[in-house]
C-alpha cells in the first residue's frame, strides 16, 4: 500500500494570510517528500477560503519543482467547470513542466455552494465529465481529434502539448454512485474515495460494491482504490482526543458547503453545526486517530481490506505546529510499519 497526503488549504480566518497559508502548504510538501510519501495531492474548489485552492494543476507544477520525487495530484480537477480542449492542453504541458510526476484526478464537484454559483446542475455535471473526459483523452493521445457530443462539439484540433507520460498520466475518478463507479472502471481508471468522517464500515462496503461492480463490467484486474482519510497522530489517544475538535469545525464547514446551506462572508464560512456531526469520542474511533500504535492498527485494516493508496488527510485545523508534529509521528513511527524496503 502506497501513502499520499492530501494538502486542503485551509484558511479559517483573516489571522492568516493567502502567502502565509501557502507556505505552510509547501513545508507539509517537502516532509512528505523526504518521507517517501507516494504522491502529494491538491484540491479543486471555487469562492470559499476553506479550500484556497482554485488551480490544482498550478499547485502541482509548483510542488513538483520544489521536490525530488514524490509525484503530484488533482484531487480532483472539477471537470464540469473547464472546456476540454484548454484542459488537455495545461494537463499536458503540466506533465512536461513536472517531469512526468502528473497524477489526474477528475470527478464532477462536492459542493452545492459552488454548483449553484456556477449555474452546474447533476445532470449538466454529469454529461460535462464524461464528455469531457472522452475529449480529453483524445486530445491527449490523438492529433486532429474531431468530437460531436451533447455538451460539447468541434472539428480537428490537436492539444499542445502532450504530457511526458504516455499515452497520459494516470487518471483517477472520485466515484460515488454506481454508474460513475461503473463507467470509470470500463475506462480503464483508478478511483478515488472518502468516507468523510464516517466509521471505517463504509469504506468496507465501498470496497465490496467496487469489486462487485468491476467483476459485472467485466474488469479482471482489481482495479486501484485510493482512500482519503482524515488522520492525526498524537503522543497518546488522549492527546489525539482534543484534536478531534478542530474536526468537528471542519465537519460542520464542509457540510454547510456540500448541501448549500453554508453562511459564508468574504469567502469564510461560519462553522455553524450540523444535525448530524458525530462526537469527539465518535470521530476519535472512525478516523485513524490516536498514539502511533493504535494509528498503525487502524492503518492496518486499510491495507488488509485491499486499498492501493492511504491518503493521508492531516491538516484539518488553524494550528500548523500541530498538523506538522502529527505528520513527523505518521511518517517515523507508522509508516515504517508498511515499509518493504527503502525508496530510491
Amino acid at each position: 500500500m502506497d501513502f499520499g497526503l492530501f494538502v486542503p488549504c485551509h484558511r479559517f480566518d483573516a489571522s492568516i494570510s493567502v502567502k502565509e497559508l501557502y507556505g505552510q502548504v509547501l513545508d507539509m510538501v517537502a516532509l512528505a517528500d523526504e518521507a517517501g510519501f507516494t504522491t502529494a495531492w491538491f484540491p479543486e474548489h471555487h469562492l470559499v477560503q476553506y479550500y484556497a485552492s482554485p488551480s490544482p494543476l498550478m499547485w502541482m507544477v509548483k510542488a513538483a519543482a520544489t521536490t525530488r520525487r514524490i509525484r503530484v495530484g488533482a484531487a480532483i480537477l472539477v471537470i464540469p467547470y473547464y472546456n476540454p480542449l484548454r484542459l488537455a492542453g495545461e494537463i499536458g504541458m503540466a506533465d512536461v513542466l513536472c517531469d512526468g510526476r502528473l497524477e489526474i484526478g477528475v470527478g464532477r464537484g462536492a459542493f452545492e455552494y459552488e454548483f449553484d454559483r456556477f449555474g452546474i446542475t447533476e445532470e449538466i455535471g454529469a454529461a460535462r465529465l464524461r464528455e469531457g473526459m472522452e475529449i480529453v483523452e483524445g486530445l491527449l493521445t490523438q492529433d486532429d481529434f474531431s468530437y460531436e457530443g451533447t455538451t460539447c462539439s468541434f472539428g480537428p484540433a490537436t492539444a499542445v502539448p502532450k504530457p511526458l507520460q504516455q499515452p497520459y498520466p494516470p487518471i483517477w475518478v472520485a466515484a460515488r454512485s454506481p454508474d460513475t463507479i461503473a463507467w470509470a472502471l470500463k475506462r480503464g481508471y483508478n478511483l478515488l474515495t472518502t468516507p468523510w468522517r464516517d466509521p471505517f464500515s463504509r469504506i468496507q462496503k465501498h470496497h465490496e460494491q467496487v469489486m462487485q461492480i468491476a467483476a459485472s463490467v467485466g474488469v479482471t484486474t482489481p482495479p486501484k482504490l485510493a482512500v482519503s482519510r482524515m488522520t492525526y497522530v498524537g503522543e497518546t489517544d488522549g492527546d489525539a482526543l482534543e484534536a478531534m475538535a478542530d474536526i468537528q469545525v471542519s465537519h460542520r464547514i464542509f457540510m454547510r458547503l456540500f448541501r448549500n446551506q453554508a453562511n459564508v462572508k468574504g469567502g469564510f464560512t461560519l462553522p455553524e453545526p450540523v444535525d448530524d456531526e458525530y462526537s469527539r469520542e465518535q470521530l476519535l474511533a472512525n478516523l485513524v486517530a490516536g498514539s502511533p500504535e493504535t494509528c498503525v492498527e487502524k492503518v492496518r485494516a486499510y491495507e488488509t481490506l485491499g486499498v492501493s493508496q492511504f491518503i493521508l488527510y492531516g491538516a484539518f485545523g488553524p494550528d500548523h505546529s500541530r498538523t506538522m508534529a502529527s505528520l513527523r509521528r505518521f511518517a517515523e513511527e507508522v509508516m515504517p510499519h508498511f515499509r518493504k524496503g527503502p525508496r530510491s
